[in-house]
């Protein structure tokens, strides 16, 4: 996407803080993982599309990596490696779409569609005529790589983080 239309991007999310608390655990926070699927369930609505959003919630749970489009994922990259058995957290990704797996066991995960963020089984019919997809476990950032533009650069730049 061109840098002039990602500084249009006008999400209609919530901003988030990483001082959620544990279920049912008083005064012990959340995991990365958890935190970003506590955020992602709880949006309904977003103007960002299934990359920038799964980027978005990365980065909000302070899992950083540069903004990269889906097929980019689903090809390979940096600061992701593939695995057979997903976890709550992973990223599963077509050419075309990602998302962010809730459930391994339910085969659920959370994405950003035009009709807004909705979770659905990878297994269903919709979703397994997009093809097979791959799953990819987040290993961090490469240690000198710089995002060249990320989401919330891209919301910074506009002036729309309030209190930071």
């Amino acid at each position: 996407m061109p840098l002039a239309a990602q500084k249009m991007i006008r999400p209609a999310i919530t901003k988030f803080t990483n001082n959620f608390e544990a279920p049912g655990l008083p005064g012990e926070r959340l995991d990365s993982k958890s935190l970003l699927l506590l955020m992602g369930t709880q949006i309904r609505e977003t103007e960002l599309d299934c990359s920038h959003f799964v980027q978005y919630l990365y980065e909000q749970a302070g899992l950083y990596y540069g903004y990269t489009p889906s097929r980019v994922l689903y090809a390979g990259t940096k600061g992701f490696r593939r695995v057979v058995h997903p976890k709550a957290g992973d990223l599963i990704v077509w050419r075309g779409h990602v998302g962010i797996i809730v459930d391994p066991k339910e085969t659920t995960f959370l994405s950003a569609l035009r009709s807004g963020v909705k979770t659905s089984s990878y297994q269903s019919t919709y979703w397994k005529r997009r093809g097979r997809p791959r799953f990819l476990r987040y290993v961090g950032a490469p240690e000198n790589a710089a995002p060249v533009w990320t989401t919330r650069s891209a919301i910074a730049a506009r002036g729309d983080l309030s209190g930071e």
